[in-house]
């Protein structure tokens, strides 16, 4: 249900941006021909992703993983805990949204303006379609308006198919639940 909203949306934002162009014409009051706009280029290679994206996010029951922020690594450097959740994901037959993007050969490219909608739809529907237990590794710094507290763990919250969300705090190894029996804690 979710997708077909998300694909009407684009599609309505490509009409209206459509609608919105200026028409050239020419001195004879002919219509000039030119080059799509690359902001049209950038919406249609966005529409293509999520129609990607949406055949791509189905996390099997008690598989799904989500990550955010960072932790100081041995160096005092501060990297992100995508590794970590990785390295528990493949330890226990989980997936993370990379993995599953990746898997289905989903690249959602830097450049295209569109790309952090993409994220956050792809994000949305990871949690959206969770199942059973979930985990999330978190950095000791993990920003307020991360796409983890904006989107992915309050669709967690909310989704009544997901009975459990473990938060892992990546610096420390120190576990807790947040979500059980589909009661909030």
């Amino acid at each position: 249900m979710f997708a077909p909203k998300c694909l009407l949306i684009a599609f309505a934002l490509f009409a209206s941006l459509v609608s919105a162009a200026p028409i050239e014409y020419s001195s004879e009051g002919d219509l000039a021909s030119r080059e799509p706009e690359p902001g049209i280029k950038n919406l249609f290679q966005a529409v293509g992703i999520a129609r990607k994206i949406n055949k791509a996010v189905k996390p099997k029951p008690n598989g799904a993983v989500f990550w955010s922020g960072t932790k100081t690594d041995k160096k005092g450097k501060q990297t992100s805990v995508r590794a970590d959740a990785e390295k528990f994901a493949k330890k226990h037959g989980k997936e993370t949204l990379n993995m599953q993007l990746n898997k289905h050969g989903v690249n959602i490219p830097d450049k295209n303006p569109h790309s952090p909608r993409l994220w956050n739809v792809a994000s949305k529907l990871m949690a959206h379609r969770a199942k059973g237990d979930t985990h999330a590794f978190l950095g000791s710094k993990v920003r307020p308006g991360s796409v983890w507290n904006k989107i992915e763990k309050p669709t967690l919250m909310k989704n009544k198919k997901v009975t459990k969300v473990t938060e892992h705090n990546a610096a420390t190894g120190k576990k807790t639940v947040t979500k059980s029996r589909g009661g909030r804690k």
